[in-house]
């Protein structure tokens, strides 16, 4: 908790209770470990998932390479670098993360204190304000010192964005942007995306087929992924992380092979496959998929597979990997 306690659902944002300030996120995360653990077929093993993997890869590699002496050397050096640059990547935004994480504090904290002098309803609701609205009242040089009446236009607005359809992901725009309709821009619809077909077509981020039950996450927060479903999201932060381990795959709207859920399912060993436009839609809680995190094809199953079929050290009595 003190190293990693800024880490927390749609971290940079500084209104975002981290799990210092909340910790039923992680708390139900550790009971649902213990459950897992304690289920049958469980082994306990607390080896790297991804180690026999990468062990094999490498293998491959150098078989394939063995006769070839300089483009071995150069992979060799490509992947080095590769794997030291990711890893000082993720280091860089754990560091962004601390930051947000100190700076959230003082807006809590002059939150705190705007509240004792009767200028806010609430501690939180500073993050209604915006920063220079802040300081600018703590220096004089506010324009507008009524701070209670500017929180309230800014939570009626809040309000009104809630009932607003998500723009696509591509638009145009003319003029000015707030009083216009967005219109979405005219794009080639990707292959693999008709959701009346019954498979679709993403990028596979950590190898493994999975056939399980589907559970679609929308709210992280009060959500309790049942262990060896599959789970389905629109995006992920680091945040989601406390629900990846009771999952048998991950399957995510948006992302790529260097976005949050690409990286650590790569890092847990769960099969992943990202940037699955609709299939939000697609899907509904209890789909049967099969699901391929190499090729990145999930298809849906029309019947539910016989559980009797499973084999022994399948993962959980809902979901059966197929094979990595």
């Amino acid at each position: 908790m003190a190293k990693f306690g800024d880490r927390c659902l749609e971290e940079l944002k500084l209104e975002s209770p981290t799990l210092q300030d909340d910790p039923l996120l992680l708390l139900r995360s550790i009971g649902q470990l213990a459950l897992h653990a304690g289920s049958a077929g469980s082994t306990g093993s607390t080896e790297n998932p991804t180690a026999a993997l990468r062990h094999q890869a490498e293998i491959r590699v150098r078989q394939s390479l063995q006769h070839q002496p300089l483009r071995r050397l150069l992979f060799t050096w490509v992947l080095s670098n590769a794997r030291a640059r990711i890893r000082d990547r993720e280091n860089l935004r754990f560091q962004r993360t601390r930051v947000f994480g100190r700076v959230r504090r003082i807006l809590v904290e002059l939150g705190k204190r705007l509240y004792a002098l009767d200028q806010l309803t609430h501690p939180k609701d500073i993050f209604y304000l915006e920063l220079h609205e802040v300081l600018g009242y703590i220096d004089g040089t506010a324009t507008c010192t009524h701070l209670k009446a500017l929180v309230q236009v800014r939570q009626a607005e809040f309000e009104h964005y809630k009932t607003l359809a998500k723009p696509g992901d591509r638009f145009s725009t003319q003029g000015s942007v707030h009083p216009l309709v967005l219109q979405p821009a005219a794009l080639v619809t990707p292959p693999g995306t008709n959701l009346l077909h019954s498979v679709l077509k993403g990028t596979g981020c950590c190898p493994g087929i999975v056939r399980a039950r589907v559970q679609v996450i929308t709210n992280p927060k009060t959500a309790v992924l049942q262990p060896g479903s599959i789970l389905v999201a629109e995006r992920t932060d680091p945040g989601w992380i406390m629900l990846f381990p009771a999952a048998a795959g991950l399957l995510v709207e948006r992302g790529s092979l260097l976005s949050h859920s690409a990286i650590v399912s790569r890092e847990m060993g769960i099969p992943a496959i990202v940037s699955l436009p609709g299939i939000m839609q697609w899907l509904q809680d209890g789909d049967w998929v099969e699901m391929n995190g190499s090729t990145g094809w999930v298809q849906r199953i029309a019947c539910i597979p016989d559980i009797s079929d499973q084999p022994s050290d399948s993962p959980s009595s809902t979901g059966t990997i197929l094979r990595a």
